[in-house]
């Protein structure tokens, strides 16, 4: 929130909620937190930026164990620490209660609390590389692969992130993600997973711009402009680029090509393999807004993806995703959310977005 992508022509000023048009390049242009215009150094000074306010993580430990102990839950209490709180403050947070209460905060929080309301809270009580090492659990174990939120968390966790969570799942499960995975993908699709639970993509790495120009003309000399596809290097390309990265590859392969990038994923590929690459190409606040109305729209919810796409974005990114949101599909994503639960499990969801 506040930061330019690097090459994006429409980012000097803000449109707040809007959709880049012009480019098509379908990333939000970045807005400021009171929702009007402004500098982007403005933005860059606002205090959403900084991290969430915590006196300490001990008081928050005996806060949590007070609204949870004895009989009934101060529901208010809980909820208003763990929509407030950041994955670092988090886990401190979880290390402190251990130590207090012989418990993990998350096993309390799952004690008190029932049905999606205590899915959603006690995903957000659990250290964020344990709650990634159980969806993958969750993806690959028994018959059958769960391949939507294989890619889901594959998407949207960084790196560094794998190598704490590979660590907590050898202890639990007495194999590595990449054996889990690796046993439950097969052909192209296994090699990009693999990639990416290896930690390769480099989420946060800044644009390169004559790595920019060099991959989109490789990628068309080795998709659609021969005979056949080289898959080696359409999963190098797309597990290791950051989308920053992948945003200008987008905006220069259209330009050149007059589509972009997830057209030519899609002439190319298929199946699983081609649902992680065009994931992967496109830009997360775009991905997750298309989710989230997969999860809300027509008869019905769809709240296991729901709720773990509202775990697995902090609030800066929920801003970003709630803009695009808007601009795609004419109505707010707390009006459709909103619209679509009930009880502490919707008040949690709205407190994340508010």
């Amino acid at each position: 929130l506040g930061l330019q992508i690097q090459g994006h022509p429409c980012s000097a000023r803000w449109r707040c909620g809007q959709l880049c048009r012009q480019h098509r390049c379908q990333e939000p242009v970045r807005y400021c937190r009171q929702g009007h215009q402004g500098t982007p150094q403005q933005a860059r000074n606002s205090s959403s930026l900084h991290l969430p306010i915590m006196a300490s993580a001990e008081s928050d430990a005996h806060a949590l164990h007070k609204a949870m102990k004895g009989l009934g839950t101060n529901d208010e209490q809980l909820v208003d620490i763990l929509t407030h709180r950041s994955r670092g403050q988090i886990i401190e947070i979880d290390r402190v209660y251990r130590s207090l209460h012989k418990h993990s905060l998350a096993h309390d929080v799952h004690g008190d609390t029932s049905g999606d309301y205590r899915d959603l809270v006690e995903g957000l009580a659990t250290p964020f590389h344990e709650y990634v090492a159980d969806l993958i659990h969750s993806a690959v174990k028994g018959l059958g692969t769960n391949e939507n939120l294989l890619i889901d968390v594959l998407v949207s966790v960084p790196g560094p992130v794998f190598e704490a969570a590979n660590a907590y799942y050898k202890e639990h499960h007495k194999k590595t993600i990449e054996e889990a995975v690796s046993g439950d993908t097969s052909g192209h699709f296994k090699q990009a997973c693999v990639r990416l639970v290896k930690g390769s993509r480099h989420f946060f790495a800044p644009m390169d711009p004559a790595g920019a120009v060099n991959d989109a003309q490789e990628l068309f000399k080795k998709g659609e402009g021969r005979l056949g596809t080289n898959d080696d290097f359409f999963v190098d390309l797309f597990t290791t680029r950051s989308p920053a990265h992948l945003y200008e590859v987008n905006r220069l392969y259209s330009d050149k090509h007059k589509h972009g990038l997830v057209h030519a994923i899609k002439s190319e590929t298929s199946g699983c393999y081609k649902d992680l690459l065009v994931a992967l190409a496109t830009p997360p606040a775009v991905y997750w807004a298309q989710r989230i109305h997969e999860a809300v729209k027509g008869l019905g919810t769809n709240d296991s993806l729901l709720k773990r796409a509202f775990v697995l974005n902090e609030k800066p990114q929920l801003r970003e995703i709630a803009a695009v949101y808007h601009a795609e599909y004419g109505k707010s994503l707390e009006h459709d959310v909103k619209g679509d639960t009930s009880g502490w499990y919707s008040k949690t969801l709205m407190s994340l977005l508010n």
